[in-house]
């Protein structure tokens, strides 16, 4: 497993090749106009109603994938770059709030058993105030509903200053720190399920999901309304999450992004770099600070109706504890996983079918530990303003190792925002 890194790395650097500027479109600079006007918000209907738009402005193929524009919106703190230093007054509060509820049905099976589940949930459930306010201020609020029935709260403040093509700001808060807005993968998927180097932890020394939510706070500035760059300070994993007896973090994990947009489908390139440390893994050596990085890169192309994307995640984990009480037996870990996705988007219904390769390797110092997983989805916005989207997703996991049994999962989605 030592060399699959090479595979993702090559279709990345295919995937930044040239193509013609009609393959491509015009330029992000040249033709963000023509885009909010030809084309009729993260998520949130309360946006499309302020700026008199369908969903389609901001999301490409499908929502919630954004396209550049969704982006601009995004890194701006909830406004058009062009709007940046003007006032933002709340007048009408249905283009602050809005609302979202996801019904999903799941079926599970493990080769030679019985189902594992076969189920109607309700995954999630949201109720959402979020915008800008003032010249240069912008927050975001949601009250989500987790499927075991507890409430989670996400909310962030933050401000821009500058102009439409070079702006800095600062965000604080909960949520979504990492991802969930982001250029090239760094966003949520175009179908249901989240590819494995991101949703799940990529070694068994440190639980660190980069799709989870984390605190903190962020300093960036985008370069030509192109280019964000940005640096992190969280509290990292708080309470020692897959810890027994809990872990101490009383220091800040450090994050540095970048992301590249490349043309108005919000096509590019991002990396990231994390860096952490944790004490307390183990109670018996509970002066130990373990130290731990993840270090991603995904980049993506659109030809025509056309996706490829790829996305790619090493880690290590250091100074891990060992001995009588200790579930590691070593005391470095390094794990990697990656992704290729293909996607085809039928016009003018933007009726999108997908697939999706994965590798998670966890420990890539053992042989035959990985997992396997191909995904097959569909994804159907209806009606307009494309509030209402269906999706399917068939997934097929192929543990390694000899007599690893294989897992079928089709989970069925409907997902209503207003």
């Amino acid at each position: 497993m030592r060399y699959t890194f090479l595979v993702p790395l090559a279709v990345t650097a295919l995937s930044l090749i040239p193509l013609p500027v009609r393959a491509l479109g015009t330029s992000v600079r040249a033709n963000k106009r023509v885009v909010l006007s030809a084309t009729h918000s993260r998520t949130l209907p309360s946006w499309a109603r302020k700026y008199n738009m369908n969903c389609s402005g901001c999301h490409y193929p499908t929502v919630p994938r954004l396209n550049a524009t969704g982006l601009g919106f995004k890194w701006a703190g909830y406004r058009m770059p062009s709007e940046i230093g003007k006032n933002a007054e709340v007048k009408k509060i249905e283009e602050y709030l809005a609302a979202r509820v996801v019904v999903q049905y799941d079926y599970t099976k493990t080769e030679k058993a019985p189902a594992d589940a076969s189920s109607l949930a309700l995954p999630s459930a949201s109720l959402f105030a979020a915008g800008a306010i003032g010249t240069n201020y912008g927050a975001y609020m949601e009250f989500e509903r987790e499927p075991e029935g507890t409430i989670d709260l996400i909310g962030q403040i933050g401000g821009v200053w500058g102009k439409e093509k070079g702006f800095g700001g600062v965000r604080l808060g909960q949520g979504h720190m990492l991802i969930g807005g982001g250029v090239a993968g760094f966003d949520r998927p175009t179908g249901i399920e989240t590819p494995l180097a991101l949703g799940r932890s990529t070694t068994p020394g440190i639980p660190l999901r980069l799709s989870g939510d984390q605190a903190g706070v962020e300093a960036f500035y985008v370069f030509g309304g192109i280019n964000r760059t940005s640096v992190q300070f969280l509290n990292g994993l708080a309470g020692g999450e897959g810890m027994e007896g809990g872990a101490s973090v009383t220091s800040k994990d450090l994050v540095v992004t970048n992301q590249l947009m490349l043309d108005d489908y919000g096509v590019g390139l991002a990396a990231i770099g994390y860096f952490g440390s944790l004490k307390g893994i183990d109670t018996a050596q509970a002066d130990l600070s373990s130290r731990y990085y993840r270090l991603g890169l995904t980049a993506n192309k659109f030809v025509g109706p056309f996706e490829a994307q790829a996305g790619y995640v090493y880690s290590g984990d250091r100074r891990l504890p060992t001995g009588a009480t200790s579930p590691f037996t070593s005391a470095s870990l390094s794990g990697s996983g990656y992704w290729l996705y293909g996607g085809y988007t039928v016009k003018p219904t933007f009726w999108t079918v997908y697939s999706r390769y994965e590798l998670l390797d966890p420990n890539r110092g053992a042989r035959d530990d990985g997992l396997r997983r191909i995904v097959l989805g569909s994804v159907l916005p209806v009606n307009v303003p494309e509030y209402l989207r269906l999706g399917f997703e068939y997934v097929l996991d192929k543990p390694q190792g000899s007599g690893a049994l294989r897992r079928h999962a089709a989970r069925g989605q409907v997902h209503v925002a207003f």
